[in-house]
């Protein structure tokens, strides 16, 4: 994921900095996307997953692309308006990225997962992932 935001991010010329394997403990200095790992860190766009770790190995819930796209479209400072809870049956005003995902619904990058709701816990596969970065970042696919 670290890959593909990036790349849609900064264009498909994007080389990130070397990683140094300092930033999270679980990502040593050769492993294969830890340029992109730390370079995702360094933008503000990701803290990892708790304790220093990044969990390059875990999949990536819908909530926690939510705030990843945005974050990167918007800048790292950026703030959500507040969620009023009624745009997904399945994501209430309490939801930890409930500002981030009625966000996205009010950008035109999503309609949800169907039914009203947007499956805020469900995995996020590559085809989704890339219909998400096509709409946010204004790809053109040739």
């Amino acid at each position: 994921m670290a890959v593909l935001l990036l790349m849609a991010e900064h264009g498909p010329a994007y080389v990130p900095p070397a990683s140094t394997g300092s930033v999270f403990t679980d990502v040593a200095v050769d492993h294969w996307a830890g340029d992109f790992i730390e370079a995702l860190a360094a933008e503000g766009i990701t803290a990892g997953c708790g304790g220093g770790k990044y969990c390059p190995d875990n999949p990536i819930t819908r909530a926690e692309m939510a705030v990843f796209l945005l974050v990167a479209e918007h800048g790292p400072g950026w703030v959500p308006p507040a969620p009023t809870g009624t745009v997904f049956s399945d994501v209430p005003a309490g939801h930890w990225a409930g500002a981030y995902i009625e966000t996205l619904a009010s950008e035109g990058i999503t309609g949800g997962c169907g039914a009203g709701m947007y499956c805020p816990d469900s995995p996020v596969t590559r085809a989704e992932m890339a219909v998400f970065l096509t709409s946010t970042f204004d790809l053109t696919l040739d």
